[in-house]
């Protein structure tokens, strides 16, 4: 709506269920914009549910809404749980506070997860940080990505064609490549977009 702003801190369920109407924006497109499901978008017009940090700029530029006045104040990303890097393993979900982003053109979507394992050390040492794009799930060789398996386990890699596989990055030589096709289904958690280790 040109010429119309709003600053988030007033945007409540109902200015947010006001705003959508004036739009003629339905609650499905919200979920499809923020890829959750529709009763999650229900829970957020009940109070049961809170629009979630990396989720705000996403709704303000959708509404076309003025973010709060924020100069100076860095972008911070969440740091969701850990990841393996080394054999699949179960992910580990847990609120571990948030890290400054590093670029300001990284996806408001984007999470960042430590590192647990060392067949990755030659890019992030065990216990790195990296940061992922889950908007960006197109392979390309040469690429890093987290992966997760059909039973909830996940591993971050480098992605390699011909044949297409999962390699280690590692300085220990008893890790061992995934081949993609062998038998374990996994889908594309996101791109490993940047990374932080500690020297």
């Amino acid at each position: 709506m040109p010429g119309f702003y709003v600053c988030m801190t007033d945007l409540t369920p109902d200015r947010l269920r006001a705003l959508m109407r004036e739009q003629k924006k339905k609650q499905v497109d919200l979920a499809n914009l923020l890829g959750i499901d529709p009763t999650a978008v229900s829970k957020i017009f009940t109070g049961v549910r809170t629009i979630q940090h990396r989720e705000q700029p996403v709704i303000q530029a959708w509404l076309g809404v003025a973010p709060e006045p924020n100069e100076g104040v860095v972008a911070r990303i969440p740091i969701i749980g850990q990841v393996a890097a080394g054999n699949w393993r179960e992910a580990v979900h847990q609120s571990m506070g948030s890290i400054p982003s590093p670029d300001a053109e990284i996806s408001p979507l984007a999470f960042a997860l430590n590192v647990d394992g060392d067949s990755m050390d030659k890019l992030v040492a065990d216990g790195g940080t990296v940061i992922v794009d889950p908007s960006d799930k197109a392979l390309y060789p040469g690429r890093y990505y987290v992966v997760i398996n059909d039973t909830g386990e996940t591993t971050f890699k480098q992605f390699a064609a011909d044949p297409a596989r999962l390699i280690p990055c590692s300085t220990n030589a008893e890790h061992r490549e995934i081949v993609v096709g062998d038998g374990t289904a996994f889908s594309i958690v996101g791109r490993v977009i940047w990374r932080a280790s500690r020297l």
